[in-house]
């Protein structure tokens, strides 16, 4: 769920279009979401973001009160679901209401992974001309780039500038 979180901080949500994308694994939520929860989860992917941010400031006091804020705001209300033995499923939110429901999964799941993890292992891509918001899954707590395309990029362009800089 704390995947969600991410995905939720890095989605570009300017027509419900993308909502669309956003919750394309969700069909559930996704078929019932409307064009007024563009705005909903718009704010809380900036909030969301503003967590990853300020993580990667170093303000942790900062960044757990927000995430304390949004997990107030986006309470956790678990219910099972399903509609056969095998197919029994929790929800943290009240079905059929799809932002308060993502959104509740994401913060939830964001809270989870820092509690379980560490607050570290949250971040935002080094790559100046990236910032997308990652958590950090790797052995050794070092993480900077959201992917292997931005650490890369990032490589190639500090190994050019040193060329340059020893051959004009």
């Amino acid at each position: 769920m704390a995947l969600r979180a991410t995905a939720l901080a890095n989605a570009r949500l300017e027509d419900p279009a993308d909502v669309w994308v956003l919750l394309a694994d969700q069909p559930w939520l996704r078929d019932i979401a409307t064009e007024a929860d563009l705005h909903t989860l718009r704010v809380a992917g900036h909030r969301l973001r503003e967590v990853f941010q300020t993580v990667t400031a170093g303000h942790e006091r900062e960044a757990v009160d927000r995430l304390n804020g949004l997990l107030t705001r986006y309470r956790v209300r678990p219910t099972i679901s399903g509609t056969y033995a095998g197919d029994w499923h929790i929800h943290v939110a009240a079905p059929g209401t799809p932002p308060v429901e993502y959104l509740a999964a994401a913060v939830w799941g964001l809270a989870v992974w820092l509690c379980q993890r560490g607050i570290d292992r949250l971040g935002v891509c080094a790559e100046p001309r990236c910032h997308n918001a990652f958590l950090d899954d790797s052995s050794n707590r070092c993480r900077r780039f959201c992917s292997d395309r931005c650490a890369t990029r990032n490589h190639v362009r500090a190994h050019r500038a040193r060329r340059r800089a020893t051959h004009p």
